[in-house]
């Protein structure tokens, strides 16, 4: 093997270093935008995991304080009580309302759901219980 076949040899691997390093930093480009893509829904499930916990400690909190005030024995028909936006002190951009309804499943108790809503009614949560006279 002569010196300019073994220079030529040289060259040639050069060039294939450089296509394999363009090659490897678009492979990484990719992955690199993929997780940040995949960052971004994690980001927003965070998000909305956070708004449906705050949403359902708010149900409990009202359903515990109806449930404390007891069976209604005067109660004649189905009430409905809401919380406008802004009206809940300590959570201003949510919405709650308690339904009561007597009778329901039978005689002698009172259905009780409390319903969260939030982000201009597009999400909810609602939690229900029974009380009994």
């Amino acid at each position: 093997m002569d010196v300019n076949t073994l220079s030529n040899h040289s060259g040639h691997n050069h060039g294939i270093a450089l296509l394999e390093v363009l090659i490897a930093l678009a492979l990484v480009s990719v992955v690199l935008l993929g997780l940040a893509g995949l960052s971004t829904v994690a980001i927003k499930g965070a998000s909305l995991s956070r708004e449906m916990t705050t949403a359902i400690t708010l149900a409990q909190d009202k359903l515990e304080e109806v449930r404390l005030g007891g069976y209604q024995a005067s109660l004649s028909g189905s009430i409905s009580q809401v919380e406008s936006y802004g009206s809940i002190t300590e959570e201003p951009f949510y919405t709650r309302t308690v339904f009561i309804k007597p009778n329901t499943p039978m005689v002698g108790l009172q259905m009780v759901t409390v319903t969260v809503q939030w982000d201009a009614d597009a999400h909810s949560a609602s939690l229900s219980t029974l009380l009994a006279e």
